[in-house]
């Protein structure tokens, strides 16, 4: 079996629903101290998968906020621990490789911004497509899902399948819904391939000054109803 049937097969067995692969070219765009191989010198490719949330815990905010939050932090393991299992089964092959927590960690909230950007790369990899909310919109599970990545040596290609239109519609609901009206006035820079600025002060600010860092996802919530 091959590098990208066995990553394929690895993939089903931890559970994640979508895993796509790009070469490091792709993210020369990306923001110094922010490409795959400032972190892992000789990187080649990156590899961006996805695990899916599920969906009550999303569809009844906010009154399931800790059930949400119970349900992100699960998520996030998961993602970590695949992520990790991904990581020893390359290097085992020889290829020097390192995973992208999927989560930004504490340090990186001073900045607003985590080492890598999780759903740019998930773009790139052909697993989705950026909504108006900024966040990764999947055919199947609309932005119901979490991301992880791993950065590798080795050279990989792990087809995906094409995505047909658009998977954002513009509704602005989740425009409207915002409670930190973080997503306003952005429309017209939007692109379903690079996204588009968010209020990251107001989304950041609402999440820890009313929620005390629990995550708000009401974002998230009016555009997987589409999806449900």
């Amino acid at each position: 079996m091959d590098i990208a049937s066995e990553l394929k097969y690895f993939a089903l067995s931890q559970g994640l629903v979508a895993i796509g692969s790009a070469p490091v070219a792709a993210y020369s765009g990306a923001p110094r101290g922010h490409r795959p191989e400032e972190f892992l010198p000789g990187a080649k490719t990156v590899i961006t998968f996805s695990y899916r949330m599920n969906q009550a815990a999303i569809k009844h905010l906010p009154q399931t906020r800790g059930q949400y939050m119970m349900e992100f932090n699960t998520v996030n393991q998961l993602l970590s621990q695949a992520g990790h299992k991904m990581t020893r089964l390359l290097e085992e092959k020889g290829y020097p490789s390192l995973a992208i927590s999927p989560e930004a960690a504490i340090g990186d909230y001073p900045r607003l911004k985590a080492d890598f950007s999780h759903k740019h790369s998930a773009v790139l990899c052909g697993l989705g497509q950026f909504g108006l909310n900024n966040l990764l919109l999947t055919p199947k599970y609309g932005p119901g899902v979490r991301l992880g990545s791993v950065f590798t040596t080795a050279e990989i290609t792990l087809d995906t399948s094409p995505i047909d239109g658009n998977l954002c519609d513009n509704c602005g609901k989740c425009v409207d819904i915002c409670p930190a009206g973080a997503l306003n006035n952005y429309q017209e820079s939007y692109s379903i391939q690079t996204g588009r600025p968010i209020d990251k002060e107001k989304c950041s600010h609402y999440k820890f000054a009313v929620h005390n860092g629990n995550r708000c996802g009401m974002c998230i919530k009016a555009c997987l109803e589409r999806f449900l």
